[in-house]
């Protein structure tokens, strides 16, 4: 094993590297410390820490058919006096988690997170087990070494840290280890095997921080390497721990190795690594499906009758609790909660009828024949029914019929028109808009749009608007609006057009009316941009929205189809918008858009702020609520999608990314619109905000 030339950060020139105090030979002067403060920081004692019953979950009571329940398990079962970040530490020894303790030790933690985040602790190995009194290791110290080919070699070092020193060296806590110099804490750290309170205290230099402490009974592995011989193999290792050595050349098979150590979540969230994990046993699971998802239990109903479901949860090391509780499904008749809507399509088109029923495990779709029996369509035995491709023959009377155990009843009829419809006039997008706040910097509004199809080789003229004075006046009287939007138009990355104040001009007034668009005062700041024929090429667009002087408020970015009468059968149009955007507690986006044409247009709608996880987006809206309007009316809402493989097979069709989780709490919704105005509005259940993404897809 190879061994640093020189000590560094006013080392004593042992070549030791930095230790939790100066030297092994050292005496140690007593310094008596508050009674009071020991007493205190005893509530940092390891293995105090394990998976706990808090509360009973009550009995759940449903209704066949009826929704979903959702428990979450963190409320029921907790590890007490957990609050800070957990971090794992995964050893040829077995693994263990560390809570670090931020709030008394805010400078050390992040220290210690940026080594762990750049994963400098991967393949180290625990380089010093020391005795600072007669008798067992005192600790077991590592962070400094890798072992690799051979050879150990320093962990690369970051600035060192300020001595924080505010919580007491007992068992089981994780400290910082330094040199003489009370601020010169970088990579290594210590496990406290014994009460070292006396030790390393304050008397003793100043003190060593502690940053953190053992959870449950994972002082089991740190005792483990404690226990192992010693051996000096000169310079910094004079108090190595090895394993199965018997002498000769070392290797990585004779270290305590630390494979790594990884940020965690205490509980489970759908991904990653967690503390604590959860299973469930279903007694009866033809009376109720259970499905976990992270620490989600979604339970729906499914037959009369009862239940039990037991919830286990286990920590890393193996401490476990587990808590039972009912379920009492009920049986009733089904009742629809919605009935099909009657449709006008061109042929060609995707076209969804909607009927669901409250206490309804099963459903199936019919036709009726020309002859007027009704005849069952197969597959169809969902709440959703999608025809794509329309052509004449599927034109008809279409009803889903809703069974239990306890009866059956039909929705109301609904009819499907096949039009003659020219391709020109075909149901479409014709504008997309989003109304949410804007300002500088991070709260820059981004808008996506794509105009497609993209195997188009013609263009599409554009009117593009960023209103935020106008929204102020009368008929809107906005309150908060953004007093001087600036926009921006980017193809891809790169910027093509951007306006301050729209400026009163008559050809920009007279593109706004011809696309519907209502006036803007000549004088006033909102901005806005026209790309008058031929317009853009099919494609990827974004449009950006700022605020002048750093200013904040309410803006609405819009943009329109403004081929207008010029349209063709082959001319190209608006086919997706989609917008990311930071929601503060209690506030709500409202993306709006309009079907024009002669037909009606299948629209896939989502807001989606779990699976963004999967692209590394900070801080997600955990809950994503959706609702469509027509006008002021409600036509449809969704706050979980549950799976639906609907929702699944026409995202895939679109392009839409995939979300794999069928249990995450994404909102999604996917309706045929007959052509009008229609608004999609986003929020957070219970206000919670979050980072969320807005999308509208148009469904050929």
């Amino acid at each position: 094993m190879s061994q640093r030339g020189k000590s560094y950060d006013g080392n004593n020139g042992d070549g030791m590297g930095v230790h939790p105090f100066p030297s092994s030979r050292m005496r140690y002067r007593p310094y008596l410390f508050s009674t009071l403060f020991f007493a205190a920081v005893s509530l940092l004692r390891a293995q105090a820490a394990v998976p706990t019953v808090s509360q009973t979950v009550p009995t759940q009571s449903l209704v066949i058919g009826g929704p979903a329940v959702t428990v979450d398990l963190r409320n029921f079962i907790t590890v007490p006096g957990v609050t800070g970040q957990i971090v794992q530490f995964d050893t040829v020894f077995g693994k263990f988690n560390v809570e670090l303790r931020a709030d008394v030790a805010p400078r050390h933690v992040t220290n210690f997170l940026g080594y762990v985040q750049r994963a400098d602790y991967a393949n180290t190995f625990i380089h010093r087990a020391a005795s600072f009194e007669p008798g067992p290791v005192s600790i077991i110290q590592g962070g400094g070494y890798r072992f690799s080919a051979g050879n150990a070699t320093e962990v690369p070092r970051q600035s060192s840290v300020p001595l924080e020193y505010n919580l007491a060296n007992s068992r089981g806590t994780l400290a910082a280890a330094r040199t003489t110099d009370i601020n010169s804490a970088t990579s290594e750290w210590f496990f406290n095997v014994r009460d070292n309170t006396t030790i390393l205290n304050q008397g003793n230099g100043g003190g060593y921080t502690v940053f953190g402490r053992v959870l449950g009974t994972g002082m089991i592995v740190v005792d483990t390497i404690a226990s192992l011989p010693r051996i000096n193999a000169g310079g910094a290792f004079t108090e190595l721990p090895a394993r199965n050595f018997a002498g000769g050349t070392i290797t990585a098979d004779n270290l305590a190795i630390v494979n790594s150590v990884t940020a965690i979540t205490l509980f489970p969230t759908g991904g990653g690594t967690s503390a604590v994990e959860y299973s469930i046993q279903n007694s009866a699971p033809s009376v109720v499906t259970a499905v976990l998802s992270g620490s989600t239990l979604t339970l729906t109903p499914f037959n009369g009758g009862t239940a039990t479901i037991t919830v286990r949860a286990v920590d890393t090391n193996g401490n476990t609790t587990q808590t039972t509780f009912g379920i009492e499904v009920a049986a009733v008749q089904p009742v629809f909660l919605g009935q099909p809507a009657s449709q006008t399509v061109a042929a060609g088109s995707t076209v969804v009828f909607q009927a669901s029923a409250s206490a309804a495990p099963a459903y199936q779709w019919k036709k009726r024949n020309s002859d007027g029996n009704l005849v069952e369509i197969f597959g169809a035995t969902t709440s959703t029914l999608v025809i794509r491709n329309v052509s004449g023959p599927d034109a008809g009377t279409y009803v889903n019929t809703a069974v239990n155990s306890i009866g059956l009843v039909t929705s109301e009829p609904a009819t499907l028109t096949v039009a003659d419809i020219a391709e020109a006039n075909v149901g479409r997008l014709g504008n997309l808009s989003v109304l949410t706040s804007a300002g500088a910097g991070s709260r820059v509004l981004t808008v996506g749009a794509v105009i497609g199809p993209l195997n188009s080789t013609l263009s599409l003229p554009v009117v593009i608007r960023a209103v935020g004075p106008t929204l102020a006046q009368a008929p809107f009287n906005v309150p908060g609006v953004l007093a001087d939007p600036i926009l921006t138009f980017n193809a891809g990355a790169t910027a093509i057009a951007s306006n301050d104040d729209w400026g009163g001009g008559a050809d920009l007034a007279n593109a706004f009316a011809e696309v519907g668009a209502f006036a803007l005062p000549a004088g006033s700041r909102d901005a806005a941009i026209v790309r008058a024929a031929p317009g853009l090429a099919v494609g990827n667009y974004t449009v950006q929205v700022s605020g002048k002087a750093d200013a904040t408020g309410l803006v609405l970015a819009e943009m329109y189809d403004a081929a207008a009468g010029a349209r063709t059968a082959n001319t190209p149009r608006l086919i997706n918008l989609s917008v990311l955007k930071q929601l503060d507690t209690g506030e709500m986006m409202t993306a709006g858009f309009v079907i024009q044409g002669q037909s009606a247009r299948t629209v896939l709608v989502r807001a989606i702020g779990p699976a963004l996880v999967a692209f590394n987006v900070a801080d997600p809206m955990p809950d994503p609520t959706l609702a469509l309007f027509s006008g002021q009316t409600k036509i449809a809402e969704n706050d979980n999608w549950a799976g639906d493989l609907h929702l699944t097979s026409l995202g895939n069709g679109v392009g839409a990314f995939p979300v794999f989780n069928a249990f995450s709490r994404d909102a999604m919704l996917v309706m045929t619109l007959a052509p009008g105005n229609y608004t999609a509005q986003v929020s957070g259940v219970s206000g919670v905000g979050g980072n969320v993404i807005v999308e509208v897809y148009e469904v050929r």
